[in-house]
């Protein structure tokens, strides 16, 4: 049961660093590795992940699941703004959404693993 309330918890906390608090200055330098845009933005992720977990688990294990999640986040995010320049695509596209879609279903299943690490008690 604290799974499945977790799994939700980390989804509703998804669309709000990716969509409600997410600011142009961290959308525009997402395609620079180590740019303050994209760390700024998976650090709201880590951040906030961190905090969805610390119900759950110790402070020490709560700071641990936020940093994996902001480590994967800025590679997924990374990675897909980069294809991005190099490819460039509208909302009118097919391929803008199946990358859109591949990025979004990166964070989730690594929100699905973080679980799997809750639950397995590993972390």
């Amino acid at each position: 049961m604290e799974a499945w309330i977790l799994s939700n918890i980390l989804l509703g906390k998804h669309v709000v660093a990716d969509y409600y608090v997410q600011m142009n200055f961290m959308f525009k330098g997402k395609h620079k590795y180590g740019a303050w845009g994209g760390i700024s933005h998976s650090g709201v992720h880590g951040l906030l992940t961190a905090l969805c977990f610390t119900p759950f688990v110790s402070v020490s294990s709560a700071f641990i699941l936020g940093l994996l999640d902001f480590i994967v986040h800025y590679h997924i995010d990374y990675v897909k703004s980069n294809y991005s320049i190099r490819y460039p695509m509208q909302p009118s596209e097919q391929r803008y959404w199946i990358v859109h879609g591949t990025d979004q279903l990166l964070h989730i299943l690594t929100y699905v693993f973080l679980v799997w690490l809750f639950v397995k008690e590993i972390v």
